[in-house]
């Protein structure tokens, strides 16, 4: 299904109110009545435009992410960008995009990762491949021009980086309490310590000339107790 020309009057509004309702309320909870209600349109306008209601549910979901597929989209047909700093655009975009639009996000959130197996499949092809592939062919094509180590998945890669930002943003509201995570920083800040980390990795590089980095030791040496220099009592003769 296309989506409407004209999105700018009648067909966006539907937009716009079924956004709302899926995302606070989900697809089974929600009905075309309530959505003609939020819309202030008749049943018979919704149905002027989309065919059923998982149509316009698909429409939803496919706006939701439409900007985030033109922008990996447009990365991976630059020519004056490096692989790593797309990487690390990409990395940026996708934690503005889902820390600004909250309702996209939640409504991503809700009808993907809390649906059950044949939902979830049933939206991978028509709404979320696109996205995917734009993304997996950015670390493809960085790894044919040498910027990314030839053996790491892409479809992997790609998986870890969506489920990392929606990890930090469902928990936004306390990542502060979270031990070396920053308090009132930007999606910017967070973005660039995931794209330090997967580009850098967690395991110690080895040091100089070769040698081994250093390890910590199992167990820190406990401090020697200080001799005591009060002279012991002399015993009587």
């Amino acid at each position: 299904m296309t989506l409407p020309s004209d999105l700018a009057s009648g067909a966006r509004a539907i937009l716009d109110a079924a956004t709302i309702a899926f995302a606070r309320a989900g697809f089974d909870s929600v009905s075309i009545a309530d959505i003609a209600a939020q819309a202030g349109v008749s049943k018979a306008n919704i149905f002027h435009h989309f065919k059923s209601k998982e149509a316009l549910h698909q429409g939803v979901l496919r706006e939701a992410c439409k900007g985030h597929a033109e922008f990996a989209e447009a990365l991976l047909a630059r020519t004056d960008m490096s692989s790593v700093d797309k990487l690390k655009a990409l990395i940026r975009f996708d934690f503005a995009d889902a820390f600004g639009h909250e309702l996209n996000t939640h409504l991503v959130v809700r009808e993907v990762l809390n649906t059950g197996c044949c939902a979830g499949r049933d939206l991978v092809e028509p709404v979320f491949m696109r996205n995917f592939v734009a993304v997996t062919g950015i670390i493809r094509q960085g790894q044919q021009n040498g910027a990314f180590a030839a053996d790491i998945d892409p479809s992997t890669v790609t998986m870890m980086i969506g489920a990392t930002v929606i990890l930090f943003f469902q928990n936004r509201h306390i990542l502060d309490r979270f031990p070396g995570l920053q308090a009132g920083a930007g999606s910017d800040t967070y973005a660039d310590l995931v794209f330090r980390t997967l580009l850098g990795g967690v395991i110690a590089k080895p040091g100089p000339a070769g040698t081994p980095a250093a390890t910590p030791s199992a167990a820190p040496a406990q401090p020697r107790r200080a001799r005591s220099t009060a002279s012991k009592p002399r015993q009587k003769a």
